[in-house]
């Protein structure tokens, strides 16, 4: 699996993983797709949405949590209208703004994203643009 513009989180230093997501979150001009897991699901769902990330110039990136409960202190600092942050805990993924504002969520309920899914997911995260 080659993976152009995916970001992978490691398992096994949280601060690192911590320090890692917060920059590409907060320091980092990108519209991101967090995936959540290590299953061959959530795999998929990544190299989906790595391929959809287009070339290099482009704001587009993704993140791979494997461990999301790493993260989760950051994630509960992310600002995001409605239930969108309510659903994170038990999804598959979600996408963030340029503005890290959650803009869309792929729900744990869905089946393993689609690339038009995960297309969709960009394109609300780009809405603000």
């Amino acid at each position: 699996m080659e993976l152009l513009k995916t970001t992978i989180l490691p398992t096994d230093d949280k601060r690192l993983a911590v320090d890692m997501f917060r920059q590409l979150i907060f320091d980092r001009p990108a519209v991101l797709i967090v995936v959540r897991g290590k299953d061959t699901e959530a795999e998929t769902f990544v190299q989906r949405a790595d391929r959809l990330a287009a070339d290099a110039s482009d704001p587009r990136w993704v993140v791979w949590a494997r461990r999301p409960e790493q993260v989760e202190e950051v994630v509960q600092q992310l600002k995001g209208a409605g239930n969108l942050l309510n659903e994170i805990p038990t999804s598959r993924g979600f996408s963030l703004s340029l503005s890290d504002e959650v803009r869309d969520v792929v729900t744990g309920s869905e089946p393993v994203p689609d690339l038009v899914r995960v297309l969709k997911a960009f394109a609300k995260a780009e809405a603000s643009l």
